[in-house]
């Protein structure tokens, strides 16, 4: 498949997916009625579409993202008891595939992978979202379900992140740490969030939100300490391509857009959030995903720490639409958002075939001899 046709067999999936999104109706509360019986039966089928969609495209791909062929040799090393950076988890996982299939099936890892991840994100979405369609939109035109053809690991431990924020709401301490602590097994960036979930789960002061600021300045002032810091957690990245760092642009744009409807919405509806603590939380992770950005851009992959805050925006955005009563007003700050969305949805699959990324042209391994 052409460049070209790759583009448009994304744009086709995500337009697919996000109408069967559309049908997918919360009957959270309701009662047990035939008609919520049938909601329900609905809801099944097109989240069990959904899910089998977008989970034969990604186990199905072969070459694609950036670290692909990275990954099919830490697995051979990883299997054949070589010197390896990947976590005890992803390790055991390759071992015990490999001996099971008696080969290096590393289309098994892929497919792992996409399937652990996309149950999780889905799971998540339709249990915790105020509007699943709208999660599932920003899902998909955010770019974040093709960006977990990159970096497996990584994206598994985005998904038990974003799946453990209601553990943190609810002050469920224990469940939270535990599976952040399954997911350090894979990837142990995600260690990160047990001390920046439960400091965005309390309530800022306006002096906080300075001092924060300010320390994030001098972060960015000392950043050669900082730095030395990091590579001593990940020695990997020494003399790599990684160390260039650089601000992107693009997603310091979209989190300062999502803070400003944020910021807005409160002075619209004056500060009388029907989900307070909801907002509020998924708000402050916004604010420390600003400053990872743009202060802490030197560290290696700093994306990675970013998208573990402003992963949130999946949950904020319909929250605030959601406390807009006037609907003509709802429709319109809906549209605009959506809008804005599809133009983020564009640029990023004009991006997606640069060096980096390599996520276009789309392959699969049912037709390539070597997969």
């Amino acid at each position: 498949m052409g460049q070209a046709g790759s583009v448009l067999f994304y744009a086709a999936l995500a337009l697919i997916t996000c109408v069967m999104a559309w049908h997918v109706k919360s009957t959270a509360g309701a009662e047990t009625t035939d008609g919520d019986l049938r909601q329900r039966g609905i809801n099944k089928l097109y989240l069990g579409g959904i899910f089998a969609v977008l989970f034969a495209v990604s186990a199905l791909r072969y070459g694609i993202g950036n670290d692909y062929e990275q990954y099919t040799v830490t697995a051979h090393e990883a299997y054949v008891g070589g010197y390896v950076v990947t976590e005890a988890g992803f390790n055991l996982l390759v071992k015990a595939v490999y001996t099971l299939f008696g080969r290096e099936c590393y289309e098994a890892i892929f497919a792992i992978f996409a399937f652990v991840t996309l149950l999780v994100f889905l799971h998540t979405l339709y249990r915790d979202s105020a509007d699943f369609a709208q999660s599932f939109f920003l899902f998909m035109t955010l770019g974040i379900y093709f960006q977990t053809f990159n970096t497996v690991r990584y994206y598994f431990a985005l998904s038990a992140a974003l799946c453990c924020m209601r553990y943190v709401l609810e002050k469920d301490y224990i469940r939270f740490v535990f599976f952040i602590l399954i997911a350090a097994l894979f990837h142990k960036s995600v260690l990160l969030v047990i001390p920046a979930y439960l400091l965005a789960s309390i309530e800022w002061k306006r002096w906080m939100l300075v001092s924060g600021a300010v320390l994030s300045a001098l972060c960015f002032a000392g950043r050669g300490v900082i730095l030395k810091l990091a590579l001593a957690l990940y020695p990997s990245y020494k003399n790599t391509i990684y160390l260039e760092g650089g601000m992107s642009v693009t997603s310091v744009v979209r989190i300062a857009a999502v803070l400003a409807l944020y910021l807005w919405t409160a002075h619209y509806i004056g500060g009388r959030w029907k989900d307070y603590r909801k907002i509020r939380f998924y708000g402050q992770l916004n604010f420390l995903a600003l400053l990872a950005a743009t202060f802490f851009s030197f560290l290696p992959v700093v994306t990675r720490i970013v998208y573990y805050f402003s992963i949130s925006q999946l949950f904020l955005l319909p929250l605030l639409l959601k406390q807009i009563e006037d609907e003509r007003v709802r429709k319109r700050v809906k549209l605009i958002a959506g809008l804005v969305c599809i133009a983020y949805f564009v640029l990023f699959l004009r991006e997606a075939a640069q060096a980096g990324v390599g996520l276009l042209p789309y392959r699969t391994w049912l037709f390539n001899e070597e997969g």
